[in-house]
């Protein structure tokens, strides 16, 4: 099986836990006797243009296509680069994968997920975090509280920028859309994470449950210490707010210094000032920030802890932290929150507290303080419950997963390619008229898609809608409307966009947003009918 793996970032270039779980399974698979390829995003060159270096990484052929800080623009295009799927059509027309693994994508282009199907290549995406419905990726708002209802995605980020457009955000929930129902099998690592797809609009028949797997033998020679006169607490991951560290640093404020040591593993943008919290805090308590370790060290750090702490105050999927953690023999204390409640079993193999309550925390650590054996029984526990989660385990299910069949395919949505920013109240009524069902809920096929122009080909799009002012740039305008002409597609333009309205022979000229939506809905239904029964459109 020829098997292409794809990822945002790859080692020795690593951000978080997505690309050492990308890099250890396409490593695993390979071991296997399939022939792997991959294809990443890399920010250490920060070269515009999308040049590419070859190179063999870990017995592994790897195409590094050059990314810069706008391709993972937070509020602007970071789904959607031609460039980058320029490289992969290249990559798959020479080497012809059976099968795409891809993880995280954002940065690169998620428009290889189309691709890859108009090619008739299986795609497996495992799903790292929320990215594929909120723009944060942690479901943590601009407001900084958890968010309950991603229908409100617009009250956290109205736009996004394309360029120099302005566009409304429901245009690319609708890319995303239309790019992830191209796969054929959607792989969570918890319950959790599958359920907030499914009920965020992904299929519940393609997902499927499949644990990260943990390489067990790494830490089987490594154990807790004995406990002593003081909590050794280990913390490691992204030095930021999502992952609750202020929740930790209060927690330890309120235990007696002279009973606790804390570990810091990681380096973030939040570092200097939790020093600086810790230090003012707490400034009794033993404690020593580490910065970043290779993942080749973490196992040092465990065998000095006696419990390890995550309190994310984000919803996790399966912190690889933990598993590693539990493979150690070492008691956990999380937040109840995410699918951390799906590995720690409550007062069996560690404790849980309500996220961001410092207070309670502060109570888990202090049992083990007071009842030192607690940390032994559940330190053992955990390290049983986690035989489960065994590497080999989970590459046997991802294995046969990727050498099945694809997905049984229903009818596609059709797609409106969008040229320019529309007004709101126009873009409202379209939406009320056509996609009246929210993103981030499951859609009837029925319903269209809004994609910015640039963001699709005229051969994959159904309709073109000349969206905003042409007035700065109608040659551009005028090119894209002879391109869908060409191809026999329809098009629509508001009258008002008057030097393109003027100038062009083939297109549905109407006024305004009630008369725009009106046109979009007879011509998706033109593009729907048999080329037999269809006659051109003209102005």
């Amino acid at each position: 099986m020829k098997v292409l793996v794809i990822s945002n970032f790859f080692p020795p270039h690593v951000i978080g836990g997505a690309e050492i779980i990308a890099h250890h399974q396409a490593r695993a698979l390979c071991g296997r006797g399939h022939e792997v390829r991959v294809l990443a995003g890399d920010n250490s060159r920060g070269l515009p243009g999308y040049p590419i270096e070859e190179e063999v990484f870990d017995g592994m052929p790897v195409t590094r296509v050059s990314l810069t800080y706008l391709d993972f623009a937070p509020t602007g295009n970071n789904v959607a680069h031609p460039g980058v799927e320029r490289i992969f059509r290249q990559l798959v027309d020479k080497w012809q994968p059976d099968v795409i693994h891809a993880h995280h994508m954002a940065g690169l282009s998620l428009g290889i997920l189309q691709l890859a199907r108009a090619r008739g290549i299986r795609i497996a995406l495992t799903l790292h975090d929320h990215w594929g419905f909120c723009m944060n990726s942690t479901r943590i708002t601009t407001q900084d509280v958890l968010c309950h209802d991603s229908t409100q995605c617009h009250k956290c980020h109205s736009h996004i920028y394309n360029g120099a457009l302005r566009l409304p955000q429901r245009m690319r929930q609708d890319y995303l859309r239309w790019q992830l129902d191209a796969v054929d099998h959607f792989i969570s690592p918890s319950r959790y994470l599958a359920d907030t797809y499914i009920a965020n609009g992904l299929p519940a028949e393609r997902m499927n449950v499949i644990a990260n797997g943990i390489e067990l033998e790494r830490f089987s020679t490594t154990s807790p210490p004995a406990p002593g006169k003081k909590l050794n607490v280990l913390f490691t991951g992204y030095m930021g707010g999502h992952k609750g560290v202020p929740t930790l640093l209060e927690a330890l404020a309120l235990l007696p210094a002279e009973r606790v040591h804390v570990d810091m593993v990681g380096d973030g943008h939040m570092l200097e000032a939790y020093k600086a919290q810790l230090s003012a805090r707490a400034p009794g308590v033993s404690a020593k920030f580490w910065g970043r370790l290779p993942n080749s060290r973490i196992a040092e750090r465990f065998a000095q802890a006696h419990v390890f702490v995550l309190p994310s105050v984000c919803p996790e999927n399966q912190p690889v932290t933990i598993t590693e953690a539990m493979a150690c023999g070492l008691a956990v204390v999380g937040s109840r929150i995410g699918g951390i409640p799906e590995l720690v079993d409550e007062g069996v193999s560690g404790q849980l507290f309500e996220h961001g309550d410092a207070q309670a925390l502060a109570d888990c650590l202090r049992r083990y303080i007071d009842h030192p054996e607690m940390l032994v029984a559940h330190g053992e526990a955990g390290r049983k419950r986690i035989q489960a989660f065994a590497f080999d385990l989970q590459i046997d299910r991802i294995e046969a997963l990727l050498q099945g069949p694809g997905a049984k395919r229903s009818d596609t949505p059709q797609l409106i390619a969008c040229h320019g920013a529309p007004s709101a109240s126009t873009f409202d009524t379209v939406l009320q008229a056509l996609c009246p069902v929210p993103a981030n809920r499951p859609q009837p096929v029925s319903q269209p898609c809004c994609i910015p122009a640039n963001w699709i080909s005229p051969e994959q799009a159904d309709v073109l809608w000349i969206a905003g002012p042409t007035e700065q740039d109608p040659d551009a305008a005028m090119k894209l409307i002879e391109a869908y002409r060409a191809l026999g597609k329809q098009v629509v333009v508001d009258e008002r966009h008057l030097l393109v309205a003027r100038n062009t022979e083939s297109a549905l000229l109407v006024r305004g947003g009630a008369q725009v939506a009106l046109g979009l809905e007879y011509l998706l239904d033109y593009a729907a009918k048999p080329a037999a029964d269809n006659v051109i459109i003209q102005a």
